[in-house]
C-alpha cells in the first residue's frame, strides 16, 4: 500500500473551534490552503510577502507537508489583506474574529485519504477491518510526524533525563535528516569534523552560533543545551513522552486483547501494536484514557504496573524525569484516550490503481474519508486499516 503518491491523495481540513463574523474585527480569517509545504514555512512565506511579523499571524495546528492541507489562519485586519496566492500556499477570505486564532483552536480534522498499489488478495482482510473500525475504534497513537527531531533513533529528550548534554548538543548541532536544506546539513557536517574544538567553527546559523559560543565560554554543556531554542527543548521532551506513552499503550494491548488478534506495524521509532477487533469484554478491559509520563504524575495502581514495566525497559526510574530546574524544560502529565474514533468513517468500492497498474499487474485505490479529534493521526487509521 502507498500514500501520498499525488498531493490530492491526502486531503486534511481543519475543524474550527471559533466563530467567523461577517462584520470587520480586529482579526481577518483566511482559509489557508497549501501543498508540499510545512505550516511553519507557508507561516513564514506569508509573513515575509506581506512585510510584517510571522508571530502576528494566528494558526490553529501543524499540518502534514504532504498533503493537500486546508487551515485557518488570522492576520490583523489593520493590515488590510484581502487574498494572496503564491506557489503551493492561497489564502482566501473568510471572516472577522475579535481574537487572533491561537494554537488550539480546533475541535479536529476531516480527512480524504486515497490508498494506492493495493493487491487483489488484500482486499478481503481490508474489508474485514474496515468493519471493526467503526465498532472496536483504533489505538490512539503518535505517529511517525511527531519524531521528526529523533535522527537515527536517538531521542534527544531520553539523554537530557540521562544527564548526557554533551551528546544532546552534538545531536542537535551535528545529526541532520536527508529532508533539511543543504546549507543547513553542511553547516553539520562542518561542525560534526571540528567538534574536539568548536571555538575553530564558523558558522552562519545564528542559533548554533548561540549555543557553540556557550559551550566555548563556559565549557559546560548543560549550558550550552540551555541556549538551544525553548521551542525545540519542549518539542524533544514531547516527542520522548509521546514514544513512552505509546509503548504504554502497546502494554496495555498485550495484557487486554487475545494474541492472535493482535499485529506489529513498523513506525518512524519503532513498531505500533494493533488488534483486527475487539470482543466487548477486551474493551472493557482497556482504559478510556492513560496518563503521559512525568515526575510529577500521580498514577492508579494499574497504570503504574504498566509505567514501571516500560521505565525498566528504558532504564530509568520516574524521578529521573525531573529535569526543569536543570533544563528549563519540563515533562508535563495529561490524560490522553487510549483508543480514537475515526467519526463518519466510511470507504469507498476499490477501484483500478491508474498509478500502479501495469499491463501484467494489477493493483486497486482505495478512498477512505473520516474526521478525527485535534491531537490524534489519521495515518493510525491508515495503518490499523491497511496493516502497514
Amino acid at each position: 500500500m502507498k500514500l501520498k503518491q499525488l498531493p490530492t491523495d491526502f486531503i486534511v481540513e481543519e475543524i474550527p473551534d471559533f466563530t467567523v463574523s461577517p462584520q470587520k474585527d480586529q482579526h481577518t480569517i483566511f482559509l489557508l490552503q497549501k501543498q508540499e509545504v510545512d505550516t511553519f514555512d507557508a507561516i513564514r512565506r506569508i509573513a515575509q510577502r506581506l512585510r510584517i511579523s510571522l508571530f502576528e499571524i494566528g494558526y490553529a495546528g501543524l499540518k502534514d507537508k504532504h498533503a493537500l492541507a486546508r487551515q485557518y489562519v488570522s492576520i490583523p485586519t489593520k493590515y488590510n489583506v484581502q487574498s494572496l496566492k503564491m506557489d503551493s500556499v492561497e489564502l482566501t477570505f473568510v471572516g472577522y474574529s475579535q481574537k487572533k486564532i491561537k494554537i488550539g483552536d480546533l475541535t479536529g480534522n476531516q480527512f480524504i485519504i486515497t490508498a494506492r498499489d493495493i493487491q487483489r488478495d488484500e482486499l478481503a482482510s481490508i474489508a474485514l477491518r474496515a468493519k471493526s473500525i467503526a465498532t472496536s475504534g483504533v489505538p490512539n497513537y503518535f505517529d511517525s510526524q511527531r519524531f521528526g527531531s529523533v535522527i537515527e533513533k536517538i531521542f534527544i529528550g531520553k539523554e537530557v533525563v540521562l544527564k548526557n548534554y554533551e551528546k544532546s548538543v552534538k545531536q542537535y548541532l551535528t545529526a541532520y535528516q536527508k529532508s533539511e536544506p543543504k546549507k543547513i546539513k553542511n553547516e553539520k557536517r562542518r561542525i560534526l569534523a571540528q567538534w574536539n574544538d568548536l571555538s575553530t567553527v564558523r558558522t552562519s546559523n545564528k542559533t548554533f552560533a548561540v549555543v557553540m559560543k556557550e559551550y566555548v565560554k563556559t565549557k559546560d554543556w548543560r549550558a550550552a543545551y540551555r541556549k538551544i531554542p525553548a521551542h525545540l527543548r519542549e518539542m524533544y521532551v514531547n516527542a520522548y513522552q509521546s514514544y513512552l506513552w505509546n509503548e504504554c499503550v502497546k502494554e496495555i494491548l498485550r495484557n487486554s486483547v487475545e494474541k492472535k488478534k493482535l499485529y506489529s506495524v513498523d513506525y518512524a521509532v519503532g513498531s505500533l501494536l494493533f488488534f483486527t477487533d475487539l470482543s466487548e469484554q477486551e474493551r472493557e478491559k482497556i482504559p478510556q484514557t492513560f496518563q503521559t509520563i512525568s515526575d510529577q504524575m500521580t498514577a492508579t495502581d494499574d497504570e503504574r504496573q504498566i509505567i514501571d514495566r516500560i521505565l525498566l525497559k528504558e532504564r530509568l526510574k520516574l524521578a529521573d524525569y525531573t529535569i526543569e530546574s536543570e533544563t528549563g524544560s519540563f515533562f508535563k502529565t495529561r490524560a490522553r484516550p487510549v483508543l480514537l474514533n475515526a467519526e463518519n468513517f466510511l470507504i469507498a468500492t476499490p477501484e483500478r490503481d491508474e498509478i500502479n497498474s501495469k499491463t501484467n499487474l494489477e493493483r486497486f485505490k482505495i478512498q477512505i474519508s473520516f474526521s478525527l479529534s485535534k491531537g490524534s493521526y489519521a495515518t493510525v487509521v491508515t495503518k490499523r486499516l491497511f496493516g502497514h
